[in-house]
């Protein structure tokens, strides 16, 4: 279940900028979920992660966005490897509404990846269709309780 839960930090951390379509800064996140042992090496998790992004720039119009971000993710504990997927959907704080399409892999807690904007209202409307950038998702802690926080840094 912890390593489940490790594969989540690197799942999201999400930036939007009205006028860019790959942000900068860091998704600030909260892992909730359920994990299936598929067998003695494998694991399914999924679930959602949660949180707030922090541009950058506090001009950003996505600084202090809302981010949810359902998921999922296959952890291979025999080769410390995992995969994940899934999308994030954030709003603004004045209300526009934006989501994205995520991917990505690496070893169990340490996950880079791609994205790109899928819908958006306002000032994310023109970037559906676009590249967002790449990610790269840290796991902090894998609660007792099988929760998990963590932290997404977006094209740094």
């Amino acid at each position: 279940m912890k390593a489940l839960l490790f594969f989540v930090s690197i799942l999201f951390s999400n930036t939007v900028l009205a006028n860019s379509n790959m942000p900068v800064g860091n998704f600030g996140w909260f892992g909730v979920g359920n994990a299936i042992q598929i067998s003695e090496t494998k694991v399914y998790w999924t679930g959602e992660f949660s949180g707030t992004f922090f541009a950058d720039g506090e001009s950003h119009s996505l600084h202090s966005a809302s981010v949810r971000c359902p998921a999922s993710m296959e952890l291979d504990l025999a080769n410390n490897a995992q995969k994940a997927g899934g999308y994030c959907m954030f709003r603004d704080v004045n209300g526009n509404k934006a989501s994205i399409e995520w991917a990505g892999s690496g070893v169990i807690g340490n996950m880079s990846g791609g994205w790109a904007w899928v819908s958006g209202d306002g000032p994310y409307a023109e970037l559906v269709g676009q590249s967002g950038g790449q990610f790269r998702g840290i796991t902090i802690t894998n609660w007792e309780d099988g929760m998990a926080t963590g932290v997404a840094y977006w094209n740094k």
